[in-house]
């Protein structure tokens, strides 16, 4: 399963950077795994007005001028970054009690990447922040003048990422002197403006390639980076095989340690403590580029599981991970995790009563599913979850049989076009340009299948 998930609820209102109309919306994506993918929004919700200038000024909104001295700030401290200058990285932190633990944290950043082969680390401008209230609040803290960015981080992972991918921050700086030093990255936090963090925001990171992988691991779980990257890339070819060479095989594959850690990378905000694996993705560019893709491994479930079960796991996400630049929300849930499970149960040796036990109870007690799966049928609250997913992966598997695994790729590929102007009939588009079937007639077969195979 892969999740992008969009940014939701408030937002604190922020001024279109300079040269920009204000009509501007800045997008945005995110990525968990179970459902579903979308193009990205962020949304500006209880507008409270611009800034009103205390007293003093220190909560006036922020002029051009103070917006660009902020940013060659910010262009100085990823520099220092890039060029592992601690005493430059510094530099850029408020020291004052009213910064609280974000300058000790962000010096705990700066050593934890000391290992991760980054390409990029940069800033850009999304606009300053204009609500009174966040700015007042932060400039009585700080006791200085304060201004709020929001900013995109774009950070990009060597030998992975075909280009760099980004994330929302919205960081503040405080004047000092003649300078501006960033004191917090929380300070919206309870408007909506919730500051990203990466792994490296968890603790040290230790480092493993391969011929297909980048794995990102602290040092608890670093005796698992060997075994857990290697199942990762016995995998890659298997998916290639289905699906080509036409997508990133370059694979980033974290492996966080607390559950609050993995619902952060994942952005999932929901009980992911049993979640073995999750694939991520931050965006799809115009020509199909997918950024920020990764893969989460849950060491805690995964080592519950046994091979097959591993295999099935990695397989399904990488498949999500190399389909990502021709899926979309769109398309029926039963074709995007079809697919990704008939990839998934590739090599396990095991027939289909054994790879569909939950469905196989119900077909031998009586019980046979009357139509392919909806999208609904996919929601984690349903009882019948597993079954679900049986039936989607059965489904993908006879289209398989009928035409090879590239003809399935090709009805996955005709379903996803047709679901960008007609998502009602996207499916049946499918089955009729690939296997010559509507959608009665293909169900009809794939029930049958259903009682020869199962019952």
């Amino acid at each position: 399963m892969i999740n992008s998930c969009e940014a939701s609820g408030r937002v604190p209102e922020t001024a279109p950077p300079a040269g920009l109309s204000g009509g501007w919306r800045f997008g945005i994506w995110a990525a968990v795994v179970l459902v579903l993918l979308g193009s990205g929004v962020a949304w500006t919700f209880g507008r409270s007005g611009p800034a009103r200038p205390t007293g003093n000024g220190w909560a006036a909104p922020a002029s051009s001028d103070d917006t660009d001295q902020i940013m060659s700030m910010l262009n100085l401290h990823a520099g220092a970054l890039l060029a592992r200058d601690s005493a430059a990285w510094a530099d850029g932190l408020d020291g004052s009690p009213g910064a609280g633990d974000y300058p000790s944290h962000q010096r705990g950043v700066f050593d934890n990447l000391a290992r991760v082969p980054l390409t990029t680390w940069r800033y850009t401008l999304a606009g300053p922040v204009t609500s009174s209230d966040v700015l007042a609040a932060a400039a009585e803290r700080l006791g200085g003048r304060t201004v709020i960015l929001h900013v995109q981080l774009g950070y990009a992972l060597a030998a992975v990422d075909p280009q760099p991918t980004g994330k929302d921050e919205w960081l503040t700086a405080v004047r000092r002197g003649a300078g501006w030093k960033l004191a917090s990255d929380s300070d919206v936090a309870a408007s909506g403006g919730q500051s990203w963090h990466g792994p490296w925001d968890f603790g040290p990171l230790q480092v493993r390639r391969g011929p297909h992988t980048l794995v990102l691991a602290h040092p608890a779980h670093a005796a698992e980076m060997s075994v857990f990257g290697e199942l990762v890339e016995r995998s890659v070819p298997v998916v290639s095989r289905v699906w080509g060479q036409n997508w990133n095989n370059q694979v980033a594959v974290l492996i966080p340690d607390t559950d609050a850690e993995f619902a952060t990378v994942t952005a999932d905000s929901g009980n992911t403590r049993d979640l073995a694996a999750v694939s991520v993705a931050d965006q799809v560019l115009p020509d199909g580029t997918v950024l920020g893709a990764r893969i989460v491994l849950n060491p805690s479930a995964l080592t519950k599981l046994d091979s097959a079960g591993r295999r099935l796991v990695v397989q399904h996400e990488l498949t999500h991970i190399a389909a990502r630049g021709v899926t979309s929300d769109q398309m029926p849930i039963w074709v995007i995790e079809g697919f990704a499970d008939y990839v998934g149960n590739l090599g396990s040796g095991r027939s289909a009563s054994q790879i569909a036990a939950e469905l196989t109870a119900e077909v031998r007690g009586g019980r046979l599913p009357a139509a392919l799966p909806t999208s609904a049928d996919f929601d984690g609250s349903n009882a019948r979850l597993p079954q679900v997913y049986e039936e989607a992966w059965l489904a993908c598997r006879l289209i398989a049989d009928r035409v090879g695994s590239q003809g399935l790729v090709r009805f996955y590929k005709t379903v996803n076009l047709a679901a960008r102007t007609d998502p009602a009939s996207a499916a049946a588009v499918g089955l009729r340009t690939v296997l010559k079937l509507d959608v009665n007639s293909f169900t009809r077969v794939w029930k049958a299948e259903l009682r020869r195979d199962l019952a």
